[in-house]
This record gives structure tokens, sequence and C-alpha cells, in this order.
């Protein structure tokens, strides 16, 4: 009995020591309480990461293409100035020429024939005008020596009827002899006066025959001057440098006067021919450069010409003249840059839209600011707006859970 009551105290007194041996020991760092958090560092903590972008101020521009055909800027029909039969033509279609090169000839036997018989008539009035004129100065000399012969006569005759009137009134000679001087001084008179009237008449005739000869000279070199003109026109020549683009004609062939002949092309200088719609049209006046894209090059052009009006279409024509060689009938792009507003420009994904409101997400302060804007023009990447002064950062893109107010951070 006594030694289980041994063996139960020793138990127990070893559960003491054991206990106060514990106690002793190098005691464990109590569990370090977590501060409370800042105002600053909860805000951020509740704070939207966002990026932004930048408003500026400017013109907001798109540019547009639309299809266009190559033309020459001066093409003629060149018609045959001459009726006859052809010849020869002596270039073929496609090829270039000079001003003045003869493209096709007809048979000049005709006009050949016409411009001998017309250098005959021609020879033939220069002759009748040149033996008038010796005619006339032989026929005139007689008449002007009788008229110098009468005017001497009528001077004898005024001055012995003179002296006789002076002898007459000192009583030298008779009455009867006075009127015989008087009777000689009134026929030398008439003659002279004959003869002055004979010339004159002579002269008269002579110089009227003479300017119907002249004319017909004159008339004569006329139609010398057109048979010439007659044989050149049978020679069809380029009026102006450029491509032969057809040929209407084959040698054997009757051609008629004013017939076209071929078509002449300036290759040098096209025009690309388009189509816009008025609002597009109405934005590029007279002068606007545009850029012409063909076989993967660029090539500026200048508009010189628009109909204003909307054809059946509803489109505008316009036409620009081309810097540069390209093939003419050829298709191409017209590329064209219009300015659609000036304001504030943004980007167009950075627009909300609640209902007939529209607005962006302007930061300031560290928040979301809703900001209504009017949009003037909008091109689907960029828009110029009302409402919102340049420089301002946009939320772009916007979160969807992004309300006004927010408190932003704003990251790269």
């Amino acid at each position: 009995m006594q030694g289980a009551w041994f063996s139960y105290k020793t138990w127990v007194w070893l559960g003491l020591i054991a206990l106060v041996l514990a106690g002793c020991g190098p005691r464990r760092p109590a569990q370090s309480e977590t501060p409370a958090p800042s105002a600053a560092e909860a805000a951020a903590a509740r704070s939207i990461k966002v990026r932004v972008v930048q408003t500026q101020s400017g013109a907001l521009t798109t540019t547009r293409t639309t299809g266009a055909t190559l033309s020459p800027t001066r093409e003629s029909q060149v018609g045959a100035t001459a009726s006859g039969k052809v010849l020869e033509v002596l270039v073929r279609e496609g090829s270039r020429v000079a001003q003045g090169q003869v493209v096709l000839r007809l048979d000049p036997v005709n006009a050949r024939s016409a411009l001998s018989n017309a250098q005959l008539a021609l020879q033939q009035a220069q002759v009748n005008l040149a033996r008038a004129q010796r005619s006339t100065s032989g026929s005139l000399a007689p008449l002007q020596s009788s008229l110098e012969s009468a005017q001497a006569n009528l001077q004898v005759a005024e001055r012995r009827y003179r002296e006789g009137k002076q002898l007459f009134q000192a009583g030298a000679i008779a009455q009867v002899e006075l009127t015989s001087l008087e009777a000689a001084y009134d026929q030398a008179k008439a003659a002279a006066d004959n003869a002055r009237e004979n010339l004159a008449r002579n002269q008269r005739a002579s110089t009227e025959d003479l300017a119907l000869l002249r004319l017909q000279v004159q008339q004569a070199q006329n139609q010398l001057a057109q048979a010439q003109r007659a044989v050149a026109d049978t020679e069809v020549k380029a009026p102006f440098a450029g491509v032969v683009a057809e040929v209407f004609l084959n040698p054997g062939e009757f051609v008629a006067a004013g017939q076209r002949a071929f078509r002449l092309a300036d290759t040098t200088r096209l025009e690309a021919d388009f189509r816009l719609p008025p609002e597009d049209a109405a934005a590029l006046p007279l002068g606007s450069r545009i850029t012409l894209l063909y076989g993967g090059q660029n090539y500026p052009a200048t508009i010189t010409r628009s109909t204003k009006v909307p054809g059946t279409d509803r489109l505008v024509e316009l036409t620009a003249q081309v810097e540069g060689t390209l093939p003419p009938g050829a298709s191409a792009q017209v590329s064209y840059t219009l300015t659609l507003a000036r304001g504030t420009l943004i980007t167009s994904g950075a627009l909300q839209t609640e209902g007939r409101t529209t607005y962006v997400y302007a930061v300031q302060d560290g928040k979301a600011v809703r900001t209504p804007v009017q949009v003037l023009a909008d091109t689907g990447a960029r828009a110029a707006v009302e409402g919102l002064p340049a420089g301002v950062q946009v939320v772009f893109p916007v979160p969807a859970s992004l309300n006004n107010g927010d408190a932003l951070e704003v990251v790269q």
C-alpha cells in the first residue's frame, strides 16, 4: 500500500518539476499585430488603374480614295482639208509624231493642175495690166500736148486782147479790130477748155480701166494662193506633237474635205477624271492638290475643272491635271485629303454616350471627371470636339466600371 502511494507521489513531483522547467525556459515572442492602414493607403487600394491620352488642338483630316480614268489633256479628231483619194498612210497607230509631220497623203494630181492654171491666169492678168499701162501712157501724151498748145494759144490771145483794149481806149484801133481780138480770145479759151476736158476724160477712163485690171491681178493672186493651199492640203499633218491614237482611212479610199482622217492625242499631259459626293467635291476647290496612285507609284495632280452640279448618279465630276508620264486610257486611284473640322482632337474610343449626351472622363486631381462634349467630326479613329480644352488627360480605354468621381491611378 505504501509502495503504491510512493509511486503516485513520485509522478506528481515529476510533473511539477517539468512545469517549473518549462516556465524557466526561453519565452516565445508574441505574434505581432498588423498596424492599421493609413487614409492614403486605403484610397490607393480603392483607386482604379487607367491609361490616358492627351487632347490637342488642330484640324481633323481624313484621306479617301476613288477610281479615276486617265485621258489626254489635248486630243483632236484631225480632218482632211481637201478632197481626193488617199495615196498613202505614213504613220502607224500608236506612233509619236512631231508638230507638222505628215501623217497621210492624198492624190495631188488635180490640185497641182489647178495650181498650174492659177499661175497662168496670174501671168495673163499681169500682162494685161502692163499693156494697158503702156497704152494709157501713149494715148494720154497727145492729149497732154494738145492741152499745152491750147493753153499757150490762150495766153497769146489773152495778151493781144488786153493790148487791143488799151489801144482802143487810146483811139489807136477801131472797134471792129477790138471785136476781132475778143473773138480770138474766146475761141482760144474754148479750145483750152476742150483740150483739158478731153485729157481729164481719158485720164478717168484709163484710171478705171487700170483699176479693173489691177483687181484682176489681185484676184488671180488669190486664186494662186488658194491653189497652193489646195496642194499643201493633200498632205494631212499633225497640228501638234502627240501620239496617233487611231487612223480612220486606208490607201485607195476617197476622202471628202472635212472628213476625219486620224485621232491625235497629246500624252505628255494627262487628266484624271473622277466623281465624288457633293460634300467632298465642295471641300476640294480648283487648284487643290491630290495624289494619283498608279502602278505602285504616287503622282501629284491638281484639280482644274469641276461640274459643281451632281449628275444623275448624284456625284460631281472633277478633272485633275496629272504630273508625270502615264498611259492614256488607264485606270488609277485618286487619293485626296479632306479637313473635316477644327477643334480639340481626341481618340474616338474615349467618347462615351448616354442618351443624347456624349462625354469623356477627364483626369482632374486624381479623379475621373465626366465632361460633356460636342462632336464636330469623327473618323472612327479620331474625333474633333468642342467643350474640352487642349492638353487635358482623358481616360482611354475606358473601364466598364468607371464612374464619375472615381479615384484614378494613371499607368503607362
